[in-house]
């Protein structure tokens, strides 16, 4: 948490330093919810040696953030990235019932491209602090396991402004976790 709340500072700090005059200065809070898919490739093969995985899910995010000017704003979401289930063997030992589920926090600098009053185009880098959790049953005993850090995220998106106020985003996020883990929304955001 030390790491998120430094970086977090930081972009604050940077975006005030860069902006002489914010022109369009606001505070932004928000929702999206869509589909999440665990690539699979990092954190199955410390589950399971063989067997299926499957990485899709729904996941959902709460933001809010502050827009310093027209092209650049920082943002903080919780992200909830649903979780993978597999099932198969260990080295050898039958594995059943089992999910890897991956939350965090997520810190980003928004860079706003807009095309018009109504619709803008946006790309994010941040940073993740991310926890995930593991639940089986491995050979008839119940296994659990708990890891956590903090890595990169990025994004695309865009945003058609309804008014003033309300906007609609859609979003591709790829947060680096346990695994790479996709994230695709729809949301609404909401400018104060």
């Amino acid at each position: 948490m030390k790491t998120i709340k430094a970086i977090a500072v930081s972009l604050l700090l940077a975006g005030a330093c860069v902006v002489a005059a914010p022109a369009v200065a606001q505070v932004y809070l928000g929702f999206g919810v869509g589909k999440s898919d665990y690539d699979s490739g990092n954190v199955i093969p410390d589950l399971i040696t063989s067997g299926s995985v499957d990485g899709k899910d729904t996941g959902f995010k709460v933001f809010g953030g502050y827009q310093f000017n027209p092209h650049f704003a920082v943002e903080l979401a919780y992200v909830d990235l649903g979780k993978a289930a597999y099932n198969g063997n260990f080295f050898g030992a039958p594995v059943a019932g089992g999910s890897v589920e991956t939350s965090g926090l997520n810190v980003s600098a928004v860079g706003i491209l807009p095309l018009n009053p109504s619709f803008e185009l946006f790309g994010k880098i941040g940073l993740f602090a991310w926890e995930s959790k593991a639940r089986d049953t491995t050979a008839g005993a119940p296994f659990s396991g708990k890891a956590d850090d903090a890595d990169v995220s990025v994004g695309l998106g865009m945003a058609y402004n309804i008014t003033r106020n309300v906007s609609i985003r859609a979003e591709w996020e790829r947060f680096k976790a346990v695994d790479d883990i996709d994230l695709l929304s729809l949301g609404l955001a909401f400018k104060f």
